[in-house]
């Protein structure tokens, strides 16, 4: 609820916040926002048990690269919680963009500045766990 308030109601400012220019990234981050609050209102109708398997703003996401099998875990996080050096990414990040909806199991061509490369999200988890885990209290 909090997060559609901030990113629904709240938009423009959010907008002007970390984009007072308009431009070319900022439409494609308010199509982003408008995306993404559209589908939290549809989920809000259903039981959060069916949330579970869609990678959220405050989630934790663990992904396969398919050219070597690596994995990788990111928690997705809005911008002033980004802390990239411990896999807390900005749903700004192109990485994170390319994940923000996206189901358990999903392949994804990612498209960054490095090149192109094709993932799998093998894990979608909930951000409170992380943070127990963080600090060592999880179950």
């Amino acid at each position: 609820m909090q997060q559609l308030i901030s990113l629904r109601d709240e938009k423009n400012q959010f907008l002007t916040a970390y984009f007072p220019n308009y431009g070319s990234r900022r439409i494609q981050v308010e199509k982003l926002l408008t995306s993404y609050t559209r589908m939290l209102e549809q989920l809000m109708e259903r039981p959060p048990s069916e949330w579970r398997n869609i990678v959220l703003i405050g989630c934790g996401v663990m992904v396969t690269y398919m050219d070597d099998g690596m994995t990788e875990s990111f928690t997705i996080v809005l911008p002033d919680e980004a802390q990239p050096d411990i896999n807390r990414i900005s749903f700004f990040s192109p990485i994170a963009e390319q994940l923000l909806m996206c189901t358990s199991g999903d392949l994804i061509s990612m498209n960054t500045n490095i090149g192109a490369y094709q993932v799998r999200i093998d894990r979608i988890w909930w951000s409170e766990v992380n943070r127990e885990v963080e600090r060592g209290t999880a179950p």
